[in-house]
C-alpha cells in the first residue's frame, strides 16, 4: 500500500514538473533593435517581447532579468534609459549588476513588447560585433516562477569613414606655339606682346585671380601691350614660375637688332661669351648650339628675308 502511495505521488510531481516545463517551454522572449549597424555617438533601441502564451491563463503579474552589454563599446545604462511597455510599470534597475524587474497589475495574457532600452555607443569605437543579451529571465503568474530562455540581438559597430577631401589638381600650363622646358618657355618671336603671348598660353586647374602675372627681369609688372622681351618672369597660378626666352634677343629689349648680331659676332669668336638665358635666346636654328649658322639667320631676320614662325 505505501510502495503505491509513493508512486501516485511521484507520478503527481512528474504531472506537476511536466506542466511546469511545458509552460516555460512554450514562453519565449525575443529582442529586437531598431538598427543593426552603429557608429561612434549614435543610440539604438532594444525591445524585449514575450512571445507563445499558450499555457499563460492566469496572466503574467512581475518578471526579473538580467541586461548584458559590453561596457567597453557602449555608455552605462541608467534607469532613466528603460520604458515600460503595455502597461508594464514600476521598473527598477541595478545599474551595478544590471539587473531589472517590473510588474502588471491586470496580468499580461497574449504576447506584447514589455520594456525598451536606448543604448549609446561610445565615441571613437573600433568596428566590431556585439551582443546584447537578456538572460536569466523569470516570470510568474502569482503561482510559480516560470524560466524564460535569454534573448539575444548582435549588432555591428562600424567606423565612420573619414571623407578624404580632394587632392587639388596639379595647375598646368601648355602652349600651342612655344616650347616649356623646365623652368623656361622659350621660342618666342621677338615683338611678341603680352597680350599676343596670352593667346597661345593654355592653363588647367589654375584658380588663382589673376592666373598669370607677368614682370621684366626687375620685377616691374608688365601691361597688355608691354613686349615681351628674354628674362620677362611669368609666375601663373599658385606653383608655376617660368622665365620667358624671345629668339635672338640676347640684350633683352624683345626685339632682333643690330646690338644682338654683335653679341653673337663676339661669342662665336670667343672673345665675349653668351651664357645662361642669353645663350639660349642666341640660338636661333634651335640645334642647340650657336654657329655662324645662327648669325646668317639673325641677318636675314633683320633685313626681312627670313620669317620666323
Amino acid at each position: 500500500m505505501k510502495k503505491k502511495i509513493i508512486m501516485v505521488i511521484g507520478f503527481m510531481i512528474l504531472i506537476l514538473l511536466a506542466s511546469n516545463l511545458l509552460a516555460a517551454g512554450n514562453l519565449t522572449a525575443n529582442l529586437g533593435n531598431s538598427v543593426n549597424e552603429l557608429k561612434g555617438g549614435e543610440t539604438l533601441t532594444i525591445t524585449l517581447r514575450f512571445d507563445e502564451y499558450q499555457q499563460i491563463k492566469n496572466g503574467l503579474n512581475a518578471y526579473q532579468a538580467t541586461l548584458e552589454y559590453n561596457k567597453n563599446i557602449f555608455e552605462e545604462v541608467k534607469q532613466e534609459d528603460f520604458q515600460c511597455l503595455n502597461d508594464w510599470e514600476k521598473l527598477q534597475y541595478n545599474q551595478s549588476t544590471g539587473e531589472l524587474v517590473a510588474i502588471k497589475k491586470a496580468g499580461s495574457t497574449s504576447p506584447e513588447d514589455i520594456v525598451s532600452i536606448t543604448l549609446t555607443v561610445k565615441p571613437d569605437v573600433k568596428a566590431t560585433t556585439t551582443d546584447i543579451k537578456i538572460k536569466d529571465i523569470i516570470t510568474s503568474e502569482g503561482e510559480k516562477d516560470i524560466t524564460i530562455a535569454e534573448a539575444k540581438t548582435t549588432i555591428n559597430i562600424i567606423e565612420e569613414q573619414q571623407e578624404k577631401p580632394e587632392e587639388p589638381k596639379p595647375e598646368k600650363v601648355t602652349s600651342d606655339k612655344y616650347t616649356i622646358e623646365g623652368t623656361y618657355i622659350k621660342r618666342i618671336l621677338p615683338n611678341t606682346t603680352v597680350s599676343q603671348f596670352k593667346n597661345h598660353i593654355t592653363l588647367e586647374n589654375v584658380t588663382t585671380n589673376p592666373q598669370m602675372v607677368l614682370t621684366d627681369r626687375n620685377g616691374v609688372p608688365l601691361t597688355e601691350d608691354s613686349l615681351i622681351t628674354t628674362g620677362t618672369k611669368i609666375k601663373i597660378g599658385k606653383t608655376l614660375q617660368y622665365t620667358l626666352i624671345v629668339i635672338g634677343d640676347t640684350d633683352f629689349d624683345g626685339e632682333i637688332t643690330i646690338n644682338d648680331i654683335a653679341e653673337l659676332k663676339l661669342h662665336i669668336i670667343e672673345k665675349q661669351s653668351l651664357d645662361g638665358i642669353k645663350l639660349q635666346a642666341g640660338d636661333i636654328d634651335n640645334d642647340g648650339e650657336i654657329t655662324i649658322n645662327d648669325l646668317a639667320q639673325m641677318k636675314l631676320i633683320l633685313i626681312d628675308l627670313l620669317k620666323l614662325e
